[in-house]
Parts: C-alpha cells; sequence; structure tokens
C-alpha cells in the first residue's frame, strides 16, 4: 500500500546500511593498524566525529527545508561514499580527522532528509508502520554489515571501503533518479 518511492527508500536503505556498517566496527583497527597508533588515540576520530553529528542534527532540518529532502539524501548519501574512497588513501591522523568530520557533518542529513521524504510519501495514517518498516531495514543492514564486513576486512580494507562506497553512491544514483 505504498508509494513505489517508499520501497525504493526502504531498499536502498537496507543497501546503504550494510555498506557503511561493513566498516564502522573496523574502522578504529584499520586506522591503528594503518598509523601504528594505539586505538586510545584513533578513539578520538570517534569522539570528533559524533561532536559534528550532533552538531549538524540541529542544522540539518533546516537544511533539508531550504534545499529539499531529495537533494540532502543525494549530497549526504555521495560524501558518505567519498569519506569511505578517501579512507584507504588518508596516511595521517589529520587525513583521518578530516575524514571522519566530513561524515559526522553529513551522516544527519541523510537521515533527516530519510525521514522528511518519508512523511511526504506516506499518507499520516499508515506512518507508524512506514517507519516501522524503515527502522527494519535499518537494523537489518546494521545486523548484516558487520558480518559480510568482517569477512570482507579478512581479505582487504580497501575491497571493505571500495564496497561501503560503491553502497552508498549506487544508493545515491537511485534517489537522484528516481
Amino acid at each position: 500500500d505504498y508509494p513505489a518511492q517508499f520501497w525504493l527508500i526502504f531498499v536502498g536503505m537496507l543497501i546503504s546500511t550494510i555498506g557503511s556498517s561493513m566498516v564502522w566496527p573496523f574502522l578504529m583497527i584499520y586506522v591503528s593498524e594503518k598509523l601504528k597508533l594505539p586505538l586510545a588515540t584513533v578513539a578520538s576520530l570517534m569522539t570528533l566525529n559524533a561532536s559534528l553529528g550532533l552538531v549538524a542534527s540541529f542544522i540539518a532540518g533546516p537544511i533539508t527545508d531550504r534545499v529539499g529532502r531529495k537533494w540532502v539524501m543525494v549530497i549526504s548519501l555521495v560524501m558518505n561514499g567519498l569519506v569511505y574512497l578517501f579512507m584507504v588513501q588518508a596516511n595521517s591522523l589529520a587525513g583521518f580527522a578530516l575524514l571522519m568530520s566530513i561524515s559526522g557533518t553529513f551522516n544527519p542529513l541523510y537521515r533527516v532528509g530519510v525521514d522528511a521524504m518519508m512523511a511526504d510519501l506516506v499518507p499520516a495514517d499508515q506512518r507508524l508502520e512506514a517507519y516501522s518498516l524503515m527502522r527494519t531495514s535499518h537494523n537489518m543492514g546494521i545486523a548484516l554489515g558487520p558480518v559480510i564486513g568482517g569477512f570482507v576486512a579478512t581479505i582487504s580494507y580497501s575491497i571493505a571501503f571500495f564496497s561501503a562506497a560503491t553502497g552508498l553512491i549506487a544508493f545515491s544514483l537511485l534517489v537522484f533518479f528516481f
């Protein structure tokens, strides 16, 4: 009973969440090994990411209203995909800090864009179920991503980052065109 765009977001949410959660649990280990720094030092990157995410979440609503849901979602997905591509190339704590800052800033924009678009697409009497389905899609991605990412990371972290970026950018193209 939902519009086709809802199901596109549902499937895209699953794909993009699998992609991003493939890397996330192993990111600090990757950075620590690559930079030869203790985990306690590289964990500050998570604090930086979360802090900027908190700040960005306060301005995400007005940005989404001004720019539009679709464009905010596309830009956020592309920026986060690019972050994963550039993480393979980063060679310093400052480089990773910049990438984590970009990710922390753009991540909330996507979530707010999706929530606003859902409110636009789905009639009020169906929203509770629709948001529940979307949350289920997100949770399935969070459950599957680290499992897949663990296997991929044992082969190559680069492949894991490339796969995550591919999932995010592919979904951004689906949102852009459909």
